[in-house]
Order: structure tokens, then sequence, then C-alpha cells
């Protein structure tokens, strides 16, 4: 999800619904390139900061929750990823150390570091885990891609007053994301940086720009419209 601004029918409801000064979502890195410093100036300046927290162990999730309420007074969000059906959503670095092996010789050619597992025994944390942690801890708004976020979580985060984004790259994921009960959707054109958050259709058939996907969106759903892109 890149960073994007409110567009449609939708856009004075999120600043409403936020107390936002701007329109203005910075949209999450994962990968562990978020930063508590980035996301709190850009909550500071009026818009929704952003920080994504795909691959942080549960505790580590706690913790940066509470750096960002202790770096901002503003409204901010935390993502997850949401496990496609049928994927596992966790795995052991051992499980990746065989293909690790493979990747050696080339980065010997290249004078390159072995590759390796970061020093950490759990590459990926459940999804369960992590998204009880971040439940609990209570952020403003907790955003997802690449899913719909199970029926739990959104009753959870409506008993304690979380506002649930989704990001949809097709019409009909939008619709989807509203059926759920997500609060605001982020209509994620094929021009937006990052990951592709397709869960509907393959890739290759969420391929509509910003310009095209937004305004249909918009017509679709109910719901304030993020345009990222």
């Amino acid at each position: 999800m890149s960073t994007g601004s409110a567009g449609g029918t939708g856009a004075g409801r999120l600043e409403e619904l936020l107390d936002l000064r701007l329109p203005v979502v910075q949209g999450p890195f994962g990968g562990g390139l978020s930063t508590v410093a980035l996301a709190a100036a850009v909550s500071e300046a009026g818009g929704l900061g952003s920080f994504g927290a795909h691959i942080m162990t549960p505790d580590a999730i706690t913790e940066v929750v509470g750096r960002l309420r202790a770096a901002t007074a503003r409204p901010f969000a935390v993502n997850l990823w949401v496990p496609q059906e049928g994927e596992r959503s966790s795995f052991r670095a051992a499980e990746a150390a065989p293909h690790a092996e493979r990747l050696i010789p080339y980065a010997d050619e290249l004078g390159l570091p072995a590759p390796h597992d970061g020093g950490h025994a759990e590459s990926h944390p459940s999804f369960d885990d992590q998204v009880d942690a971040l439940l609990a801890s209570a952020p403003p708004v907790i955003s997802f891609v690449m899913g719909v976020p199970p029926v739990r979580v959104v009753a959870e985060a409506r008993r304690r007053g979380i506002v649930l984004f989704g990001t949809a790259t097709t019409v009909d994921e939008a619709v989807a994301l509203e059926a759920a009960g997500v609060d605001v959707v982020v209509a994620s054109g094929s021009d937006a940086g990052g990951h592709r958050g397709a869960f509907l259709r393959p890739v290759a058939e969420s391929l509509v720009g910003t310009f095209s996907l937004v305004p249909q969106v918009v017509d679709a759903v109910s719901v304030p419209v993020v345009a990222a892109g």
C-alpha cells in the first residue's frame, strides 16, 4: 500500500473519522523499513502516519505501538498482511536454509555476503499472534493488505474503537472489504508502489490503473476511499 490521498465522496468523512487536518495517508513500509519517526512526523503534520508490522513479532508490535503513542498524540496506523486462504502464515528460517545454500556460489561470485536468516530462528510469526498483539495494543487504525481481515478481528476492532483500513486492487475486492466491515477502502492501482495486494483474482487480472480504479470503487462502496498510486 503506497502513500495516497483520500478521494471521491468519502474524503471529508475520512478527515472527520480520524480527525485529520489533511486527507493524506502515508503508506506503510514492510520489510523492516518503517520508522516511528516518519510515521509520527506525518501524523503530527496532519496526515495519517503508518507503520508496517508485517515481519514483526507480537512483542515487537506491542513495543512499537507504545513508541508511536509516545511520539505523537495524533492518529496513526499499523499495517499487517492477511495470509491468503491455504497459505501458511508462519515459517522457520531453517526451512529456507537449503534454498539459501544454493545462492552462495552466486553471492561469492559477486563478492556479496552469503545469504542468512538475519539471526532470527522464526522468520515470520503467526498472523493470528500478530493481530492479537495489535488488537490488544489498540492503535487508532489497523490497515490490512493482501486480503479481508477475519470476522473475529473486525468484531474485536469495533469493540475497541479501532478504525480498519483494507486494500483493494479491484472493485470486487473493495466490495468484499466493505461487506466484511472495513471502515475505509484503499484503492491501490497498478501504478501504486510496493507489492500488489490482489486477493480475489490473479495479479495479472488486477492491473487497473489508479485513475480508472478510484472512481469505480467510489461508485461501488459507501465508505471513504483512499487513492494509492
